[in-house]
């Protein structure tokens, strides 16, 4: 997928269809979710059993546009990619493929925070570092 270094491929379920034979527009949301939940794992900046206890990101806004219809049996993937790094927050992009055509484009703005203390936290060196070197390897 070009553009996106970090892609994840959706295993769709016959659940994931509504009454008019597609995927549902709010499923695709989730499959965005996966493949945000995905990134950070792999990149390191999520533990896969995150808790409320620990430092960690949350979603702040989510923005979709739907472009066609994904019917069942089509093989779905999405690209991830931060395309903003603020002091406390990120920007992500996605874009949701079926058999290589664009479905869905959209982002989502995630705030590092500090679940205990009810409160967002800048980002740290590190993190900003790692988010950077992986993405400046995607151009």
């Amino acid at each position: 997928m070009e553009g996106f270094r970090h892609v994840t491929p959706i295993q769709m379920r016959f659940r994931d269809l509504d009454m008019f034979g597609h995927v549902n527009n709010t499923v695709i949301m989730t499959y965005i979710e996966t493949a945000r939940i995905h990134y950070l794992i792999d990149l390191g900046l999520r533990s896969p059993q995150a808790n409320w206890k620990d430092v960690a990101f949350i979603l702040a806004h989510l923005d979709c546009d739907f472009r066609k219809p994904i019917f069942y049996g089509q093989q779905v993937e999405v690209g991830s990619r931060i395309v903003e790094i603020k002091n406390s927050s990120l920007r992500m992009a996605h874009r949701v493929e079926t058999d290589g055509e664009l479905a869905a484009e959209g982002y989502d703005i995630l705030v590092y925070y500090d679940y205990a203390a009810s409160r967002s936290l800048s980002l740290s060196p590190e993190i900003r570092a790692r988010i950077e070197a992986f993405e400046r390897s995607n151009v």
